[in-house]
């Protein structure tokens, strides 16, 4: 019983540091705690993973659409450097390319007005 528990943990493991270096993290060690073979990603750290991965693969509302949702259930200041580096990445995009994912950047302009006026009554 204890040997299944280890070995599901340790696979657990793996497969969390195998997706944080496919997310393209520089700094392991800053988002993922190794503690006796558990390793634990905050959920700030894994909404950037998400959405590194789903910006890479052109999936813009749903990336927006993970930002959105996480700001809603508990604001932090990692969420709104998340949402403003994502809005910053794709504004750096064609209207083209935009276009191919069903965005704009009009989108792009209304995505970054909600997330000020969220953080501004955040911080009252």
């Amino acid at each position: 019983m204890y040997e299944e528990d280890y070995i599901k943990r340790l696979i657990k493991s793996i497969g969390q540091m195998a997706v944080a270096i496919v997310a393209g993290r520089d700094a392991v060690q800053s988002n993922i705690k190794l503690d006796k073979f558990n390793i634990s990603i905050s959920e700030d750290g894994l909404l950037e993973m998400m959405v590194r991965k789903y910006v890479s693969a052109g999936k813009i509302n749903e990336a927006q659409d993970m930002i959105i949702e996480a700001i809603k259930s508990h604001r932090s200041k990692q969420n709104y450097n998340i949402a403003l580096l994502f809005y910053e990445k794709i504004n750096k995009w064609d209207k083209n390319k935009l276009s191919k994912c069903n965005f704009s950047k009009q989108k792009i302009i209304e995505g970054l007005k909600n997330i000020k006026e969220d953080y501004s009554s955040f911080h009252r």
